[in-house]
């Protein structure tokens, strides 16, 4: 790519350009504060996170905070004209997520070898994000497409995790809409009691193949969340739209990027409870790799998840805790999970 194009990239407008896709910037002075973020301050081409103790260029917020790829970064900031966008009366210029325009296999071989053969996630938990249309492959890419609905049941976005080990990422789709995440609501009559967060789709499964298959939990009335990423925006969003009294759980990573998250949290006084693997984890889905790895004997092992029904624990115990300021109980939460 020419040094040029990259350079024009970084110098853009990134205040502007991130209003014109609809993330909340509020104008002070020369500047924008973020709406959800007091600390996250921008420029016109550079952006500052007090809190996090973080700076740098409009390449690098794009790429860190919204998932998307450097290629598509570099394009999308040199494409954005200011005037075309003023010129709109300053409103947002994008185009809605239309799910048809992806280009689907119907054939869902690889991505099933992938998230049972290297993620170990049982074919149960597979096959039920296909057959519920949560879950897709991609043609060109043989990508993993999982499918964003909004609380009308609308596709409004997809987060994609790359399955080839030699180009294997995670962002989210082109003009996917600001604020949702990959969903799967665990409900008889689409009533929830909690919300659950998680840093990845695959992190998500990974859990619901945990508790449903091998704790034998019911995981009901759950409406499990993934961020694609550690997001503040989409956390707050999916409370607000799912309507109800929904507790919030938060099920990140057991690494420096998902405490920062969770003290963010605490400073904004959000009222959550916290499950996370255990400490010698990282993340869910290492937990249950970890787990059929020792549990199985060879010749399950190289099946991998075609039956879940002799998986043994090895007496795991997790790590549950609950915020102060949250006023429930662990032993209720305990009986949904």
């Amino acid at each position: 790519m020419d040094k040029e194009i990259i350079q024009r990239a970084r110098q853009a407008d990134l205040a502007q350009y991130l209003i014109s896709i609809g993330v909340p910037l509020i104008r002070n002075g020369n500047r924008y504060k973020h709406k959800e973020h007091d600390s996250l301050t921008f420029t016109e081409n550079a952006y500052y996170w007090n809190s996090q103790q973080e700076h740098g260029n409009s390449i690098d917020y794009l790429v860190k905070h919204m998932n998307m790829s450097f290629v598509n970064t570099v394009s999308a900031l040199n494409n954005f004209s200011i005037s075309d966008y003023q010129e709109n009366n300053m409103k947002v210029k994008s185009h809605s997520f239309d799910f048809n325009k992806l280009d689907l296999n119907i054939n869902t071989d690889k991505i099933k070898k992938y998230l049972n053969k290297t993620r170990f996630i049982g074919y149960s938990i597979i096959n039920y994000h296909i057959t519920n249309k949560l879950l897709f492959q991609e043609i060109k890419t043989n990508n993993a497409i999982f499918a964003m609905y909004d609380e009308n049941n609308n596709c409004v976005g997809a987060e994609v995790q790359g399955i080839v080990a030699s180009r294997r990422f995670k962002g989210i789709k082109s003009n996917s809409k600001y604020g949702y995440g990959f969903n799967v609501r665990l409900t008889n009559n689409g009533n929830f009691d909690y919300a659950m967060f998680f840093e990845s789709a695959v992190d998500l499964i990974s859990y619901m193949d945990y508790k449903l298959n091998c704790e034998k939990k019911t995981l009901k009335r759950c409406l499990l969340v993934s961020m694609a990423g550690l997001k503040v925006n989409v956390f707050k969003h999916m409370l607000t739209v799912f309507e109800g009294k929904l507790k919030p759980v938060i099920c990140v990573d057991n690494d420096d990027a998902g405490k920062a998250f969770i003290k963010e949290l605490e400073r904004e006084k959000v009222g959550f409870m916290l499950s996370q693997p255990d400490n010698k984890y990282k993340d869910w889905n290492e937990q249950i790799v970890a787990i059929r790895k020792s549990s199985m004997p060879i010749s399950r092992l190289m099946e991998r998840g075609s039956s879940l029904q002799n998986v043994k624990l090895s007496g795991w115990e997790g790590k549950i805790e609950i915020s102060e300021d949250f006023n429930e109980t662990i032993e209720e939460f305990k009986e949904y999970m």
